[in-house]
């Protein structure tokens, strides 16, 4: 059994330095998400929010690790479960993942169907307008499930939000080339001041269970420009 990745040994062996790692091989990163976890406890610390800011600071400060085979299994921890906390929620997002893998085999194993991956996106906006604009990107999605052409087509679904913080303080040739169109109707280039800084885009990443025959069936498959359609009329 081992602690903190670290070092302890069950044994009298001596102890060496372990790694957690996925089965692809990429290394974990708990303290890079440890050091993220104490840095939004700091800015709960200032915000009042003294309860929450010390059950952050305490999560996952010891990890109790069990030796399977070559793996290491993360075996027991304490995770403090707070809504924003960086620790958590990317356990969460593991967690997710991977039970909608299971679900994913499980479906393809029973049915004969296909995966679409869709993303539903709005306006950046900022923090002040952020709730409003969340509870009406949901209603949304309520709305679009009930149209004839997603009943149609889609059998199932994943749906997940994702809010991220524009932080570029000027253009990128990265973020120009993603959408010249863009930046060229409002007269901007490469180096000029991001009209974006500081602003909120709240997102829908949303996995579709569709027939095997979607692409090939008109009754089924619905354009990406329907796509826009449908979610700008919800």
């Amino acid at each position: 059994m081992y602690k903190n990745n670290n070092i302890e040994t069950s044994d009298k062996s001596t102890p060496k330095i372990l790694e957690d790692k996925t089965k692809s091989g990429k290394e974990r990163d708990w303290k890079g998400k440890k050091r993220r976890s104490i840095l939004t406890a700091e800015h709960f610390e200032k915000a009042g929010l003294h309860s929450k800011a010390e059950r952050m600071k305490d999560c996952a400060t010891q990890l109790v690790f069990k030796h399977t085979g070559e793996a290491l299994k993360l075996y027991q921890a304490w995770f403090c479960k707070v809504r924003l906390c960086p620790m958590c929620n990317w356990r969460r997002s593991l967690k997710i993942a991977y039970h909608n893998k299971r679900i994913v085999e499980t479906v393809n194993e029973r049915e004969n169907v296909r995966w679409l991956f869709l993303t539903l996106t709005v306006k950046n906006t900022d923090a002040e307008s952020l709730p409003e604009t969340i509870s009406a990107m949901f209603e949304a999605f309520r709305r679009l499930t009930k149209y004839k052409a997603f009943k149609t087509s889609v059998r199932g679904f994943f749906r997940a939000l994702e809010v991220t913080r524009d932080r570029d303080t000027h253009i990128t040739e990265e973020r120009y080339k993603k959408n010249p169109s863009y930046y060229k109707r409002q007269g901007l280039s490469v180096g000029d001041e991001n009209p974006n800084y500081g602003t909120y885009h709240p997102h829908f990443h949303a996995l579709l269970c569709v027939p095997a025959s979607y692409f090939k069936n008109k009754d089924f498959y619905i354009k990406q420009s329907e796509w826009t359609s449908l979610w700008q009329k919800a």
